[in-house]
């Protein structure tokens, strides 16, 4: 089998043909492995094998609504599950076993599935953790996460380990919920997520399933399914937007400004990495961008082998990226505030891709800036840019800027001009300045401030120029000179 395999569930077929759907699991509209009804037991089983060397995740949406019954409530839950590869599969028990595991209960008991190797349950009942679905559970625990591991009929599907997850596992669709299982390195992860919370949050945290009691040799190959079952509690159980892949780790983090100007060039810094265990050709970070920016400019510097792709903003960021395993890439997401723009913004941004599914756990971030009128804005306007080659402890490319001020309604006697800079950046130590540097960069932040003389004053319509060297490592860093979130603030008193 080839990944990914994508399968919406949202039509009357499924696009691969190699899906088995057994017992009451049926498509209209979405996967629905049971009806809200009694006694019901459903299987999607993808009869196609795939290595367990790679690891798997599966993502995908979920609902959960029903019950016909007040005293008993939502019943039981529906589980991921996967067996060995060189095996196909019947639904296993209804009830307690989920579709996975057995159902000691029925006269005869029923079996579970054949040749299972790990079954996910997420169980609303509660009766996936008693010993009516196999040995060694907890007992009856309603709300829970459990994992059940190896068994064949009525054999094995020993309880490995649980956690009770508040309000358990009811949605709808509105909400967006969605899971993700992964399976690397015979290791188990669990997150939920939703659409309020898009980085997600992890129920199981790298469980080792190998060498516990009673778990089988791992497989060198699996096959997928899906399974919920019911029995005097009732549930639809609903699977949609299924991504079956292999699993990455691209983590992603933003930096920006809380607070900035009205008319101010503001920087956005999207930081993207890839620590494995496969490669990522085709990352792709999207995000949204303001609608009081405009003049948008992106900036993408690849590291170590990484590569970026074309961007566009045209309808927000789109920005490719080849991610090979322990490589990383910055984006530079720049835009001139509306001069007359008073409020709040946000800037946010995801990392994906469309081959692989994303295990991190952040993709996604944002950055929430308050937008205030200043007293005064300022302009850069590039002057010259050279290599410097003396003295022995000033080496680098300089970048001179010409920092054109003006006042926005009323005379601005007393200032500071700040702006970030990369890391390894200062104020040229060889220039002479008129005014005061009270940070010269080497903390990530510029700081220059009016001499205190009251005679370098910014008035409405003049304005000041004041021109600054700044010092970069090399060129490259410098890129195109351009300083990071520029803004004049007016120094009132102390």
């Amino acid at each position: 089998m080839e990944f990914p395999v994508i399968e919406p569930f949202t039509s009357g077929h499924t696009a691969n043909p190699h899906w088995k759907l057994r017992g009451s699991a049926a498509l209209n509209g979405s996967l629905e492995l049971t009806p809200n009804q009694k006694g019901k037991a459903g299987t999607a089983f993808l009869d196609q094998a795939f290595s367990s060397k790679l690891g798997v995740t599966i993502d995908f949406d979920f609902a959960v609504a029903g019950g016909i019954d007040p005293t008993f409530g939502l019943g039981d839950g529906f589980c991921v599950y996967l067996i060995d590869g060189q095996y196909t599969t019947e639904p296993g028990g209804l009830g307690a076993g989920l579709g996975y595991a057995m159902e000691r209960r029925a006269t005869p008991p029923q079996p579970g599935v054949t040749g299972g190797y790990v079954g996910i349950g997420f169980d609303n009942f509660g009766n996936f953790a008693s010993d009516l679905a196999g040995p060694d559970g907890p007992g009856s625990r309603s709300n829970m996460l459990g994992v059940r591991g190896s068994g064949s009929g009525t054999e094995g599907f020993r309880w490995l380990t649980g956690v009770q997850v508040p309000n358990g596992f009811r949605a709808d669709w509105k909400a967006g919920a969605h899971l993700q299982v992964s399976v690397i390195d015979g290791r188990l992860t669990v997150r939920r997520s939703s659409t309020a919370d898009p980085n997600g949050t992890l129920l199981l945290d790298d469980y080792p399933l190998t060498d516990q009691p009673g778990q089988q040799q791992m497989p060198p190959t699996f096959k997928l399914g899906f399974s919920a079952g019911t029995g005097g509690a009732t549930a639809s159980h609903q699977i949609r937007n299924l991504k079956v892949a292999l699993p990455v780790h691209m983590s992603l983090d933003m930096e920006g400004p809380i607070q900035a100007d009205a008319g101010q060039r503001i920087h956005y810094l999207v930081n993207v990495s890839n620590s494995g265990p496969n490669d990522a050709p085709d990352a792709l970070v999207e995000g949204t961008i303001p609608t009081q920016l405009s003049d948008v400019r992106v900036e993408c510097t690849a590291r170590d082998g990484a590569v970026c792709g074309p961007a566009s903003t045209s309808d927000g960021l789109h920005q490719p990226v080849d991610l090979p395993v322990d490589r990383s890439a910055q984006i530079v997401l720049s835009g001139k505030i509306d001069p007359a723009y008073e409020g709040p913004m946000t800037c946010a941004a995801l990392i994906s891709s469309p081959t692989r599914a994303n295990a991190a756990l952040q993709h996604h971030d944002s950055i929430r800036t308050q937008v205030t009128i200043p007293p005064a804005n300022a302009d850069q306007e590039i002057a010259g840019q050279w290599q410097q080659t003396w003295p022995e402890d000033a080496l680098g490319h300089v970048v001179s800027s010409n920092l054109k001020m003006r006042a926005n309604q009323d005379r601005v006697v007393e200032w500071e001009i700040r702006f970030d800079v990369p890391e390894g950046t200062r104020v040229n130590p060889v220039q002479q300045q008129w005014y005061q540097v009270k940070e010269d960069g080497q903390n990530g932040s510029v700081v220059l401030a009016s001499p205190g003389d009251g005679k370098h004053t910014i008035e409405p319509g003049a304005g000041l120029t004041v021109q600054v060297q700044m010092l970069y490592p090399s060129k490259a860093v410098a890129g195109t000179g351009e300083l990071r979130n520029l803004r004049v603030a007016e120094v009132t008193g102390g």
